[in-house]
This record gives structure tokens, sequence and C-alpha cells, in this order.
């Protein structure tokens, strides 16, 4: 009985902790530009706090939902060009950490930059 109590309040530490990441990695983004350059092209993402994102791709205007799941950014297209399929998975999960407006980063062989208001 002990070990559950001691279980159950790790669980809602760890849930609680989780939510905090979230709203600290996700504020910066909120009213602002990432833009993401590839081998294949530039892209600019623009999150909503309601969990919707909208982005142009250098595939075309693409726009869903988003998740943050096991400290991964999972972006839900619900509407996207027909080739987005040929190129990106449906979520498509990456790694995301806190950033503020004005950094520049790389993940893998994608840059990434946050930028200030929304930038087309």
């Amino acid at each position: 009985m002990r070990f559950g109590i001691i279980a159950v309040s790790l669980l809602a530490l760890t849930a609680a902790a989780f939510a905090a990441s979230e709203d600290e990695i996700m504020s910066s983004r909120y009213g602002n530009t990432l833009i993401i350059k590839d081998a294949f092209g530039t892209s600019r993402v623009y999150y909503n706090k309601d969990h919707t994102y909208s982005a142009a791709s250098w595939l075309g205007d693409v726009s869903g939902h988003w998740k943050m799941e096991n400290a991964k950014m999972c972006l839900y297209a619900d509407k996207h060009p027909a080739l987005y399929s040929l190129r990106y998975s449906n979520p498509e999960c990456d790694a995301i950490e806190v950033h503020k407006v004005g950094d520049k980063w790389k993940i893998g062989s994608r840059d990434y930059e946050l930028v200030q208001g929304i930038q087309k």
C-alpha cells in the first residue's frame, strides 16, 4: 500500500513536471516563426496555444495539430499537399528543446531558427 502511494505521487510529480516543460518549451514559439532548412528547401512553422499549427513548406501549405510525446514534438498533418506523404511520416515526431527568439540550432541535417513574429 505504501509503495502504491509513493508510486502514484511520483507519477503525479512527473506529469506536472512534463506539463511545465511543455509550457516552457512552447511559450517562445507562440506568435513567432520556426524556420527549418534542409536539403530539400525551407519551411516555416507557426504554433498556436490551442495545439494547432500551420506551415508553409517547400511542398506547399500544411496544417494540423501538435502534441508533445516523450520529449518529442509530433506534428499531425490534417491538410497537406499530395506529395507530403512521400517525404514525411504522419505524425512527424522530432526531438524538441527550449529555445528563445533569435536562437539557431541544428538537429541531424536540419538547421532551425526561431525568429520574432509571423514571417511568411
